[in-house]
């Protein structure tokens, strides 16, 4: 006979310091439930994108249309993997590395230099930076592989596709 948490620990005693956390929901779920929040919050995101002429409207996609449709998909998997979750033990998992979130304000650090300084700028600090952080420390290879790859995306978007990179706010007061 198995004893379940509320009687192995009636609610007037304190569960013990060492005993895991159990959510009242399997983790899945919750981690679903996380994806849903953060996918309504980037479709409302998309509800301030500028809306396009119709007649540019017949000859494709409007600019809030791929990420919208990549957002459904986030959904759809979400709900998939609490689908799968339904019946399944919740095992406990192992504690996130903390390289996790250094990588995660890596990524926000580079969104703000993008924006202060544009694109160019933000590649190059970007992979240098990044690899930096994840111990890179071959710093001639570092700082030169940086800027090929920042060059190569440079010259094969700007050059290659006419598609004009973001030159930020420092670029947009130069030029």
């Amino acid at each position: 006979m198995t004893v379940s948490s509320r009687e192995a620990n009636p609610p007037d005693e304190p569960i013990p310091s060492g005993a895991p956390v159990r959510l009242p929901i399997h983790s899945d779920a919750a981690i679903a439930i996380g994806i849903v929040a953060f996918c309504v919050a980037i479709y409302a995101v998309t509800t301030t994108f500028p809306r396009m002429p119709t007649a540019m409207q017949s000859m494709g996609m409007g600019p809030e249309v791929f990420p919208r449709l990549l957002l459904g998909l986030l959904v759809v998997l979400a709900g998939v993997l609490v689908l799968l979750s339904r019946g399944k033990t919740d095992t406990p998992r192992e504690p996130i590395p903390a390289m996790v979130y250094w990588t995660a304000l890596a990524m926000l650090a580079f969104m703000g230099v993008l924006w202060l300084a544009g694109m160019a700028v933000a590649m190059v600090v970007g992979f240098v930076g990044m690899g930096a952080l994840w111990g890179e420390r071959r710093w001639p290879l570092l700082v030169g592989s940086g800027l090929i790859l920042s060059a190569a995306i440079y010259f094969m978007f700007v050059r290659g596709f006419g598609v004009p990179l973001p030159r930020g706010l420092i670029g947009d007061w130069l030029f």
